[in-house]
């Protein structure tokens, strides 16, 4: 069963039951309330008239011995007047003897009812019969000086009560019906307020499924289920981003394919190509040439399997630091020291502004950040000086700036990608994988640090890592 016929059926059901509760509950508390009223009207009635009947017949009588033949001449005209006063059949009694009665009967040997004996007790008594039209029958009290016990009872036509219990009851069957179509039409608008925008949240699931990323689903409420099309509207943008950044990735990989293939190629055509040489030569100095170049261009492959070696250990997930406090200015010293002749053979000078800040990092790798920079720009940008600047300027800041020939806007986008370069190192006979950017990459994110790398054409590069 669809949702909408669930909370349909529901609401009616919850109507139903509701009626078939309250609804006799609400009728017999409505009659019960009219015949407390109709009770409560009979005995202050049955009090006036106890008091007019005895007055009544004291003052007609000659002495209280004629009490008896007064009650039992005068007892129908009493009843009859008595009656159009309370407006409902009024009768005397005298034991099991009716003396009056405001209705003409033929017969006087009538059978004495329950409530008129209890009276003859000293007791008010009422009771209802239970047909098809309901009467009520009243009998109280009637005592004439102290002395002569009667008993006045009231037969009141409830016919006016049951009209109103059966209007209440059609009332209340009028009141139903229009609930239920007021409930069946507002279920019918609130479902589809609720089931409308789950329908097109499914559809649109569908097409998402299928592979159409462009899905959005309008939110027009505040509830849960407006809280649920949110929810869709950014599982589909994560979605997109996710699967954008996959193809970049894809593309990515395509491009180190590429590139390991470019910068492999060189070395083992180098190696064969010496190695055939040194079949079909037998001069010594071809040989020693040949022998050089095969161990030269190996260690280059050595070198190249140890940094992609090393870069994917830092991108391991699990791949723990060892940090601890550190003296950045002495480490950058000790960097600097060991780079010196490298310096030295470029004709580069060193210009250091170090601050005496510590920090807590890994100190081995962190050599390694600002070793693997500095030989790109003693490399690559023919710079004939580079500055080092250690400082706090929120945060701990160490800055590495060269004066040489710069890299393209395009280059610097992909810089840190491994084996990307630009095009000058590639064509160029300078030693180099395009790894050593990307290591930097990776070592300072594990730190929880940052890196910027900013360049003009033939101004020179920055490269600036906070901490």
């Amino acid at each position: 069963m669809k949702l909408k016929y669930k909370i349909l059926a529901l609401n009616a059901a919850a109507l139903l039951i509701m009626l078939i509760i309250l609804g006799p509950i609400i009728i017999q508390m409505s009659d019960n309330y009219n015949l407390s009223n109709i009770l409560n009207y009979l005995q202050s009635q049955g009090d006036y008239s106890s008091i007019y009947i005895e007055q009544y017949v004291l003052n007609k009588a000659g002495n209280i011995f004629e009490v008896p033949n007064v009650m039992e001449s005068d007892s129908s005209y009493l009843c009859s007047y008595l009656s159009k006063n309370i407006d409902c059949r009024v009768q005397i009694f005298y034991g099991n003897t009716l003396l009056g009665d405001s209705e003409e009967i033929l017969d006087n040997n009538i059978t004495i009812r329950p409530e008129v004996e209890e009276t003859f007790r000293g007791n008010r008594a009422y009771f209802i019969s239970r047909a098809k039209n309901r009467t009520l029958y009243f009998a109280t009290p009637l005592n004439i000086d102290g002395r002569y016990n009667y008993s006045l009872a009231y037969i009141y036509d409830l016919t006016d009560a049951d009209n109103m219990k059966r209007q209440n009851i059609n009332m209340f069957i009028i009141t139903g019906l229009l609930a239920g179509s007021l409930s069946v039409f507002f279920s019918i608008f609130i479902s589809g307020k609720i089931t409308n925008p789950i329908k097109d949240l499914t559809e649109k699931a569908k097409l998402l499924s299928k592979g159409d990323l462009h899905q959005k689903v309008e939110v027009q409420s505040n509830d849960e289920v407006g809280e649920l099309a949110g929810n869709f509207n950014y599982m589909a943008d994560s979605l997109r981003k996710m699967i954008h950044e996959l193809k970049d990735e894809k593309d990515k990989q395509k491009n180190f394919f590429d590139n390991f293939t470019h910068e492999i190629r060189t070395p083992l055509t180098t190696i064969l190509g010496y190695s055939e040489l040194l079949w079909k030569t037998d001069d010594i100095d071809v040989k020693d040439k040949s022998l050089f170049h095969i161990t030269s261009e190996g260690k280059r492959m050595l070198n190249m399997v140890e940094n992609l070696l090393e870069l994917s250990r830092l991108k391991r997930f699990d791949f723990q630091i060892n940090k601890c406090d550190t003296n950045l200015k002495t480490l950058v010293e000790e960097v600097c020291d060991s780079i010196h002749y490298k310096l030295g053979r470029y004709n580069i000078q060193l210009n250091l502004k170090l601050e005496n800040l510590s920090a807590s990092v890994d100190p081995d790798l962190f050599k390694q950040v600002i070793i693997n920079i500095l030989d790109n720009s003693i490399k690559y940008s023919e710079t004939s000086k580079i500055d080092i600047t250690l400082e706090y300027n929120e945060g701990i800041k160490l800055t590495i700036k060269d004066y040489g020939i710069g890299i393209d806007p395009y280059t610097l986008e992909n810089i840190f990608e491994p084996y990307y370069k630009g095009d000058k190192s590639r064509n160029s006979s300078i030693e180099g994988w395009g790894l050593g950017l990307s290591i930097v990459k990776e070592i300072i994110d594990k730190h929880g640090a940052a890196i910027s790398l900013t360049s003009e054409k033939n101004k020179g590069t920055q490269v600036t890592i906070t901490l």
